[in-house]
């Protein structure tokens, strides 16, 4: 008789694994795979969700325009302090110039550097440029007519300067005494400062 050795069935699929394999691996395999997520369902959701707006560009243009217009604003009161703080430069009159000019003048003839004819040429253009007058004539300007005496004293100084201007060779000589009376309808013509009221005074 053939003697038949029972063979054990195993009672697990470890047990019938063999020995080689590494204990690492699971004793047991899933019976079923999981399915994939779903992935669109989740993505549906979050297209449901509402932003916030994104932020006006207005409110910062508002703000640059307040810090300028208080840096101009800035700037302009500081100007403004400042030449009122600086007393304004006075621009020297016609008039002022020609009484420095008739200084000049008046000093050469002393030091004889210039002749009669010279002179007198020079005196009646400082003479008319001084008094705003387009030529000279014996009639006398009106802002000279003030004094007594001076119309005849123009009128005779004028038509002297007249014969020494035209004379090759003058003969007669300039008295020192023309070169004050020109001095002083110079300052005559002048304007006169304003002089302030006190409180209370009437205008005239």
């Amino acid at each position: 008789m053939i003697e038949t050795t029972p063979v054990s069935s195993p009672t697990s699929i470890a047990d019938s694994m063999p020995a080689s394999m590494p204990a690492s691996m699971p004793a047991s395999m899933p019976d079923s795979i999981t399915p994939p997520i779903n992935n669109a369902a989740f993505f549906d959701r979050l297209a449901d969700v509402q932003l916030p707006a994104e932020p006006g560009l207005w409110p910062a243009l508002a703000a640059a325009a307040a810090v300028t217009m208080v840096i101009i604003a800035l700037i302009t009161l500081g100007y403004r302090r400042y030449y009122q703080a600086t007393p304004p430069v006075q621009a020297i009159s016609t008039t002022q110039q020609a009484l420095t000019r008739l200084n000049a003048i008046e000093q050469a003839w002393l030091d004889n550097e210039i002749d009669t004819r010279e002179t007198v040429y020079r005196l009646s253009t400082v003479l008319r440029l001084g008094l705003g007058l387009s030529q000279l004539t014996t009639h006398c300007p009106p802002q000279l007519q003030q004094e007594p005496g001076q119309q005849r004293q123009w009128q005779q100084t004028i038509s002297r300067f007249e014969q020494l201007r035209y004379q090759p060779q003058p003969t007669q000589k300039i008295a020192r005494e023309t070169f004050a009376a020109l001095r002083h309808w110079l300052t005559m013509s002048m304007p006169k400062p304003a002089i302030p009221k006190r409180n209370g005074e009437p205008d005239v």
